[in-house]
């Protein structure tokens, strides 16, 4: 079911007297999964590529290995920061009416909004870091950093590929949350305009 649709049977529901409706109710629920498994979904990245990366630190006879260990809990002290900060007083209605759940989903949609600003700068960031990192300790630092940069090998065009797709994906989904949050304010606006 499209977000048109969805808040369209929301409005409906609302208007014909329902305290909270069933859809509502599912939607605030299916994200709070999401929510959760999220945050599994983080905690593993922190212990895999944390841990990963701080093996690789001891192990290693480089001695700057130590520096892609700190920037690397740097980033992922950053993403947390964040997602707990965003993610703040959004894990639950703060009462039962459907005034509440709109109120919570347009604070979730808001905080996804700020998430995807968030996450271009940390994926820029990131691959500045470590497309320097990789540079500085390539067999291919004698050729000139732009050519190496452009289409130098397959791992290089890889790169730039997955950075294309991360941004259109990020553009598709912002495009869907200002939709949603556009549709929820207005449902919003209708419900104070009412009581």
């Amino acid at each position: 079911m499209n977000i048109d649709a969805e808040l369209e049977v929301l409005r409906e529901e609302w208007q014909s007297g329902t305290t909270v409706s069933l859809d509502l109710r599912q939607k605030v629920a299916r994200q709070s999964r999401l929510m959760r498994i999220a945050v599994v979904g983080d905690i593993l990245v922190t212990v895999t590529i944390g841990g990963g990366v701080i093996a690789y630190a001891v192990r290693s006879t480089q001695p700057d290995a130590v520096l892609l260990a700190i920037a690397t809990w740097l980033f992922l002290a950053a993403a947390w920061s964040f997602s707990l900060t965003v993610n703040r007083g959004a894990w639950s209605p703060a009462s039962m009416d459907m005034a509440a759940f709109l109120d919570l989903s347009v604070r979730r949609c808001r905080g996804r909004l700020t998430a995807v600003r968030f996450a271009a700068v940390l994926f820029v960031t990131e691959i500045v870091f470590c497309l320097d990192w990789i540079y500085n300790h390539s067999y291919r630092q004698q050729m000139p950093l732009l050519r190496w940069l452009l289409f130098s090998s397959a791992s290089i065009d890889i790169v730039w590929l997955i950075t294309l797709g991360f941004f259109a994906g990020l553009v598709w989904y912002r495009r869907r949350k200002r939709a949603e949050l556009i549709n929820l304010l207005d449902l919003q606006k209708q419900m104070e305009g009412t009581t």
